[in-house]
């Protein structure tokens, strides 16, 4: 093979290997134009806590879905209030992210004061989120409750957009532990033992002071007073008299039902009925004077 062919090919072998990474570079500019050229925003936040954990590169999300990502983290007074004295000025940190907008409002192009500021009002917060257990965070966009998240104060207008911030989870449980160690430090325990004490010694002294042993007479000679009464009324529920009541009831009844039936069938004249009426009765009495007799005489 002459060198001029040998070339050729060399030639030719570049030449395809060279139009195989362009092909490829085209197709991954393609793919990914989508992601580079959606419209994105700077946004910027404040945190008057410490934010280890966040670093830059670290994640935007809202409700979990990746938006942007941290670019800047700093403080508010290497930007904001340089007129003052720097004991005078806030000591919040500065976070600074890029954000993707559609994603948060639905709708391409920039996003406006005017929007941002409803969506502040409707609760719009950021907060640290802890990934796992491994120590990094994340910031994370949601809604809270605007009446008891308030935003931090300020007394410059930020540059870029700003969207308020709220404690975390973690910072939120420190500070209520910290707001009840100082609770129990203005507590005065030393007097609360000594009322303690003294409430103790007095309920010793009440129940020192109750005449116990009477006390126990008295609840044995009621409990003795009970017992003769339940064999009192043993006495009267046993006498055999008792057991006949419905037997006797039942059989008065019966007797006032066929009465009644009687009358009813024959219909005696007004004068008749008022004449029956006083032996309906007088046998009705009749029966009830025999029962006690019977009773009596058992």
């Amino acid at each position: 093979m002459s060198q001029a062919n040998l070339r050729a090919r060399y030639i030719r072998l570049g030449a395809f290997i060279l139009g195989a990474l362009i092909i490829s570079v085209i197709f991954v500019i393609a793919f990914s134009a989508g992601y580079w050229w959606r419209p994105k925003v700077l946004m910027e936040t404040y945190f008057d806590e410490s934010v280890q954990g966040i670093d830059v590169g670290s994640p935007l999300k809202y409700r979990g879905v990746n938006i942007g990502e941290v670019s800047r983290i700093g403080f508010t007074y290497t930007e904001y209030e340089q007129d003052k004295p720097p004991a005078q000025r806030k000591q919040y940190v500065l976070v600074e992210a890029t954000l993707r907008t559609r994603e948060l409002t639905g709708e391409l192009g920039t996003i406006d004061s005017t929007m941002v500021s409803q969506l502040i009002e409707r609760g719009l917060r950021v907060q640290m989120a802890a990934q796992g257990l491994t120590g990094a965070y994340y910031l994370e966009l949601d809604y809270v409750d605007p009446a008891r998240n308030h935003p931090l104060p300020i007394q410059w207008q930020p540059d870029d957009l700003y969207i308020p911030s709220t404690r975390s989870t973690v910072g939120q449980i420190v500070s209520g532990a910290q707001s009840l160690v100082r609770k129990l430090e203005r507590a005065n325990l030393d007097e609360v033992m000594l009322n303690l004490n003294a409430l103790m010694l007095t309920l010793n002294t009440t129940l020192k002071a109750l005449q116990t042993d009477r006390l126990g007479d008295n609840t044995v000679q009621l409990l003795s007073e009970l017992r003769d009464t339940n064999r009192s009324l043993q006495g009267i529920l046993a006498n055999p008299a008792w057991r006949e009541i419905p037997t006797v009831a039942s059989t008065t009844l019966k007797s006032a039902r066929r009465m009644l039936e009687n009358e009813q069938l024959h219909r005696p004249s007004t004068a008749s009925r008022r004449r029956c009426r006083p032996s309906i009765a007088q046998r009705a009495a009749s029966t009830v004077r025999w029962w006690a007799r019977s009773a009596n005489c058992r």
